[in-house]
């Protein structure tokens, strides 16, 4: 984000602080926002640059870029951009649009996207490794345990959110996933599976199951039997993790992060890491 208020010390050019309250109300809210903000403002354009107006998903503004047909098309063109990958640029001569002052302004349009959710059922030592790392990745972090010395504060000072209950009962909390990124690496091969039997009905982006082959075969094989169609047991990805011949708790955190990675920029992996054992 490009700040105007360094330039000349001031405090976002009068605007409003809340204007910054909202995008961070926003982003822990799991919802987009687009910022507007002035940078070319000529002739008796009603705003001069740096001035800003943030357009929320259902359309309401904060802060004002001028009013009237100005806000009006800015807000138009915001509402098309929330899910955009990229930013843009646009400048108006405002006779053009209808406005009687005159001038010009050109305005930079930001999507401001919430942090993708990572959800990690199993907080063992791999999965507090990954806590950490995804943290540091920019997700938005929940790590959930059915073993509370396991799943708290002070193992887990990194996550966002910590769910220390039995998995039914955080899946209800948690759920729907909103094409979320979801880890599956409990203790035991029952919760594993009936973590998957749920999330695997829901909307996901990405959703991974640790495990040998043996324990992957049997669980997309109980899916079947559960009525689970074929394509959807396809986006699985089990065994889990970029094969960079990891051995450590660390390491299998560090491959699965990379795959991550991977999936969210939609950058082709050459392999995958099969992770045995338990956590």
């Amino acid at each position: 984000m490009q700040d105007f208020t360094a330039k000349r010390g001031l405090r976002s050019y009068g605007e409003p602080m809340d204007i910054f309250e909202e995008i961070v109300a926003a982003k822990k809210a799991n919802v987009p926002v687009v910022l507007a903000t002035v940078i070319e403002s000529l002739g008796s354009a009603p705003r001069e640059e740096g001035a800003r107006m943030l357009i929320r998903a259902d359309g309401t503004t904060a802060g004002t870029i001028g009013g009237g047909a100005i806000e009006k098309v800015i807000a138009d063109r915001a509402m098309t951009l929330m899910n955009a990958p990229s930013p843009q640029f646009v400048r108006y001569e405002l006779k053009d649009i209808g406005m009687s002052c005159g001038g010009s302004m050109g305005i930079f349009l930001e999507p401001l996207h919430p942090a993708p959710r990572l959800i990690i059922f199993g907080a063992g030592h791999i999965g507090t490794a990954l806590a950490q790392i995804g943290r540091m990745l920019d997700f938005s972090v929940v790590v959930v345990d059915n073993r509370p010395e396991f799943a708290n504060r002070e193992r887990l000072p990194w996550a966002d959110t910590v769910i220390a209950e039995d998995y039914q009962s955080a899946l209800k909390k948690i759920l729907p996933l909103d094409n979320a990124y979801v880890i599956i690496l409990t203790h035991k091969h029952a919760h594993d599976f009936e973590i998957l039997e749920r999330c695997v009905q829901q909307t996901f982006h990405y959703l991974g199951m640790i495990g040998s082959k043996t324990k992957v075969a049997k669980a997309f094989q109980q899916l079947r039997e559960k009525g689970i169609g074929e394509a959807v047991i396809q986006r699985i990805h089990a065994p889990i993790g970029v094969d960079i011949g990891a051995n450590t708790p660390a390491e299998i955190a560090l491959s699965i992060a990379a795959e991550l990675v991977a999936e969210r920029s939609g950058t082709p992996i050459p392999g995958m890491q099969l992770t045995e054992g338990r956590e």
